[in-house]
């Protein structure tokens, strides 16, 4: 038959079935099934530590004692304590204690206690409050049945300490257990203004909060949004029913228009996917899903780095039902996380926030920390119409889009330079061969005015001359290597009289110019019938 603590966790668990598993957050974790360790179990004192030593006060164990005993009686004033190590962060929703059943020789239990829990984001013991603010938590009635207490709100943490409370002064022993389990979410803290009023009675403050409250901010702590409970439909029924978690808000006519701005901390770098936020719209009475909300990512908590990623929530006043807005986080990496959400009426209500991540393995370089003047995002407050910004719809894009657009950009912006790397060598080339004089295949020491081309006349010599035409710019094949030309047939020259001494040699004159004559030779002897040239 199901006892009732059973019968609350399985009503809580069906009323959050969206934060909590009910085949996980139920769970023993360990005392009496030993995967906590004697050296993980830890005491102020005990009676003998060998027969009743805090390794021995375990649920539903018989060794040695039967139980922890504590070297001092229990008061109203807190001494003794009973400390459990998970060493990593658990979500433990209950906890039982039984007496000294001593194989039936005990006669010790504790009437009450208290609890105590260590987080790595608190600097100090946190004494544990139910949602009604009370401390004390009911125990035994006798040495051998559990009492079973669940926990709401419910404690995460990674060290928890019993501590026996007695209203008169009384021996007591006690055997433990702890139910929950394993705190995935890897959130340590959030930090955020605290909740306002609205009226003379109705506070929206995060009253599980367990971090520090400096009078306007919440800082280092964890409270309402993360502890997996959601708040009712109407958000006037947490003031006439104290059971029931209620919501946190913030009236816009304080906060001068600004978003409200809460940075969440995690255990490690990870990589996150979408965020889940649970908001009230009861519009009719001025409360609204926020208008916009901006994420932003660091990994050190210095500066934000990257583009924020900005959704705009499309307006309902039709349903005034609550709703969980999903944003799609891209895969962006970080261990601080800020959001900002903007007010879309007078009143803006939350009542949990949750992240989809994974751990990021690997080391990863903490942001530098810019100039106050250069430091963009540090403390940023989104601006609407803001140039540089990640805007994501109520329709989301595929995940992958940005980085195949961001491939094909590259890659365009290459093709460009290169064609225009090759246009402006094309347009150099050009401009010199234009400015540069024609190679000449004469010799430097010629004078060209006395170069002459054969003419068709053998008995004259016409000069050269080349009509004084531009030169046609340079084709781009030309570029490119190519067979080599036909040389062209070579041209006669010869000159009309020795100018040219350096190496140049005129061509023969033709077969039908007469030798020259000899002055060194006879004269010549001329007859009737033809004429002898002597020797």
């Amino acid at each position: 038959m199901m006892d009732a603590f059973s019968v609350a966790v399985l009503i809580l668990l069906v009323a959050v079935a969206a934060g909590l598993d009910p085949s996980q957050c139920i769970a023993p974790l360990g005392m009496e099934s030993g995967s906590i360790k004697d050296s993980d179990i830890a005491a102020s004192s005990s009676f003998d530590n060998k027969n009743v030593g805090p390794q021995h006060g375990r649920m539903r164990m018989e060794l040695n004692g039967g139980a922890w005993c504590p070297q001092t009686p229990a008061t109203a004033e807190l001494k003794e304590w009973l400390e459990i190590d998970f060493h990593t962060v658990h979500m433990i929703t209950g906890s039982g204690t039984q007496g000294r059943f001593g194989n039936g020789q005990g006669a010790e239990f504790a009437e009450a206690y208290m609890l105590e829990y260590w987080r790595p984001s608190l600097s100090k013991w946190i004494r544990y409050r139910n949602h009604l603010g009370e401390e004390v938590i009911k125990g035994n009635i006798n040495t051998y049945l559990e009492s079973k207490s669940l926990l709401d709100p419910p404690i995460i943490a990674n060290k928890v300490r019993f501590l026996p409370y007695s209203y008169h002064k009384r021996t007591v022993c006690m055997r433990v257990e702890l139910y929950g389990c394993r705190w995935t979410d890897g959130i340590v803290s959030y930090s955020m203004p605290q909740g306002d009023k609205r009226g003379a009675n109705w506070e929206f403050y995060d009253n599980a909060y367990d971090g520090h409250w400096d009078g306007e901010k919440l800082k280092h702590g964890l409270g309402q949004l993360t502890d997996g409970k959601v708040a009712p439909d109407d958000f006037k029924v947490p003031f006439y029913e104290q059971s029931v978690q209620g919501w946190v808000g913030w009236k816009n006519d304080t906060r001068e228009n600004k978003p409200i701005e809460i940075t969440f901390e995690f255990d490690r770098v990870r990589e996150f996917t979408a965020v889940h936020i649970y908001c009230n719209n009861q519009f009719t009475k001025d409360v609204q899903v926020f208008s916009t909300a901006t994420v932003l990512f660091s990994v050190g908590g210095k500066r934000y780095k990257g583009e924020p990623i900005t959704f705009d929530y499309i307006e309902d006043r039709i349903f005034e039902s609550p709703r969980n807005v999903s944003i799609k986080l891209h895969h962006r990496v970080g261990r601080f996380v800020k959001l900002q959400v903007q007010f879309a009426a007078r009143w803006m209500l939350l009542s949990e926030v949750t992240f989809d991540s994974t751990v990021v393995n690997g080391n990863i370089t903490e942001e530098e920390e810019l100039p106050e003047e250069t430091n963009l995002q540090k403390d940023q407050i989104a601006t609407p119409g803001m140039d540089s910004k990640n805007i994501i719809s109520a329709v989301n894009t595929p995940s992958g889009l940005g980085q195949y657009l961001g491939i094909v950009v590259g890659f365009l912006a290459v093709i460009i330079v290169l064609i225009l790397v090759v246009v402006v060598f094309i347009y150099i080339q050009n401009r010199r061969y234009k400015s540069s004089p024609r190679p000449s295949q004469v010799p430097g020491g010629c004078d060209k005015a006395a170069l002459y081309r054969e003419p068709p006349d053998p008995e004259y010599a016409v000069p050269l001359q080349q009509p004084h035409t531009s030169r046609p710019p340079p084709n781009v094949q030309n570029f490119f290597p190519k067979a080599p030309p036909i040389p062209p047939p070579p041209e006669r020259y010869y000159a009309a009289t020795e100018i040219c001494n350096t190496g140049f040699v005129p061509p023969p004159p033709p077969l039908s110019t007469p030798p020259p004559v000899r002055l060194s030779r006879q004269p010549r002897y001329v007859t009737s019938a033809r004429t002898y040239i002597g020797p």
